[in-house]
């Protein structure tokens, strides 16, 4: 297992080089703590879906089918940006997940689940931190801000002015909503994969944003992400912008589905508040990547989305794929897919093997790519 340093007390350990064995970790470290994952609570917007398959031959036609059938029925253009999906995962599948994980490598489990904006994992699973992936709006760009560990007995206020701010962005008051964060006694702010362009502006103007962003808010942040789900390239710019900050980086596996976080941190913290402190106040964090970060990137995205594809009977009520896509409809009510579509099977048929053909899509069409590339020490900048 090669350690190497990064950013402000940050190193960063790769599971499936030499050594790493339950009995090597134990040695050092007592905890594993799980970061920026999803439940079946998180609504995962489909405004992706039109440009993910321009380029994906007869994927466009078969959308455009469908899109008639609503348009046929509600008189209205469908419009991708009020649909969102949902994963199959629910709470207690997550927490099962994560802590299998770490006990597999000889630690104690620690978690916080971070939903977009929505906390009601933490109502699912009391024990757990009261926690969100908040969407931040910014000039044009859309950042993700882990925010774990909030005081339960004001979630519904913090809540309350965060849906505000992303519903209406106001940048003047953006400062004050960090700073009131950051400076909750045993709060954690974690700025998720600040390089994924989530508004797609395009890569120059999003990194520029995140720049900026960082130049205004940099002391409303504890730590900086590198995310178990991008591009090792990514990780390593993320790295060098943590470096630069003086912010110690965290771990982030970004789970959707059934494969669990491929990176976690290591601590000897006994519990989450504890291990808040240790970032805070000592900028210390050991990263784990766990051995499926070193498979292909487009491959664990195919297993993925086929994992949220596949039919749950266990599950009553979001059994099949069309039971866990909704989409607020014209006379504001949400409807899931089932509902929508009602008695048209063949346009369900014709969704689904869309969906399924952009998985492998999207796997065949781009060189295959590792988070981290095996037999380089660029993985990320060495001290």
């Amino acid at each position: 297992m090669i350690k190497q340093k990064g950013a402000a007390g940050t190193a960063f350990y790769y599971q499936w080089k030499k050594g790493g064995s339950p009995r090597e970790l134990r040695e050092t470290w007592s905890h594993g703590v799980s970061l920026h994952s999803h439940t079946w609570h998180s609504h995962e917007s489909l405004a992706f879906l039109p440009g993910a398959v321009q380029k994906l031959y007869f994927l466009p036609v078969l959308l455009r089918w469908a899109e008639g059938k609503y348009q046929k029925k509600w008189n209205r253009k469908f419009d991708y940006s009020l649909g969102y999906w949902t994963s199959p995962v629910s709470p207690g599948m997550a927490r099962a997940l994560e802590s299998r994980q770490i006990e597999k490598l000889g630690l104690e489990p620690l978690a916080s689940f971070t939903d977009h904006d929505s906390f009601d994992a933490s109502r699912d699973l009391p024990e757990n931190p009261v926690s969100l992936e908040w969407t931040a709006p910014y000039k044009g760009a859309v950042f993700h801000i882990g925010v774990h560990n909030l005081p339960v007995a004001e979630k519904d206020a913090i809540l309350a002015r965060l849906k505000e701010y992303t519903a209406n962005p106001d940048h003047e008051s953006l400062g004050g909503i960090l700073a009131d964060l950051a400076h909750l006694p045993d709060s954690l702010i974690v700025f998720n994969h600040p390089l994924s362009d989530q508004g797609r502006i395009g890569f120059e103007i999003h990194e520029s944003r995140v720049r900026e962003f960082l130049e205004n808010h940099r002391a409303s942040l504890h730590a900086l992400e590198v995310n178990a789900m991008q591009p090792w390239h990514m990780n390593r710019r993320v790295a060098a912008m943590a470096r630069e900050a003086g912010l110690p980086i965290l771990s982030g596996g970004d789970r959707h589905s059934f494969e669990p976080n491929g990176a976690v941190n290591l601590t000897n913290a006994r519990t989450f508040i504890d291990f808040v402190h240790e970032v805070r106040d000592e900028k210390k964090s050991d990263v784990l990547f766990m051995p499926q970060t070193h498979r292909s990137l487009n491959l664990r995205y195919a297993e993925n989305v086929r994992a949220v594809m596949n039919d749950y009977p266990e599950l009553p009520g979001r059994q099949f794929w069309y039971d866990r896509v909704f989409y607020l409809c014209p006379d504001g009510i949400t409807r899931s897919f089932t509902e929508l579509i009602g008695n048209h099977p063949i346009a369900l048929d014709a969704m689904d093997l869309a969906l399924n053909a952009l998985g492998l899509a999207t796997f065949a069409i781009r060189p295959i790519s590792p988070v981290f590339k095996e037999g380089t020490r660029k993985i990320l900048p060495a001290e």
